[in-house]
């Protein structure tokens, strides 16, 4: 392998073919983790969660790597209009 072609082996990949890994888990009845999301994905996910929640927030909770909104209600055990609107929350 010449030298210009072990550089080019060496050289890092572009910015926009790194893989980036993130996780949304449900918990509980009620919680809504985000783990690894950059801080705007964070605002959207929140604003999505007033918009499309008819109960809102009870709470939100940041923790080292992961972002935890508690939700009013119980969405993830729901039936009937609520269940729909927790299919509509996600």
């Amino acid at each position: 392998m010449s030298e210009n072609e072990w550089n080019d082996v060496t050289e890092p990949p572009p910015a926009y073919s790194l893989h980036q890994h993130a996780c949304i888990t449900l918990n509980s009845s009620d919680r809504f983790r985000l783990i690894r999301f950059p801080p705007i994905i964070t605002d959207v996910i929140r604003q999505t969660i007033i918009t499309s929640w008819p109960d809102g927030l009870q709470r939100e909770e940041d923790y080292p790597g992961a972002y935890e909104f508690k939700l009013s209600g119980n969405p993830w055990w729901s039936q009937g209009d609520e269940a729909i609107s927790s299919r509509v929350l996600m």
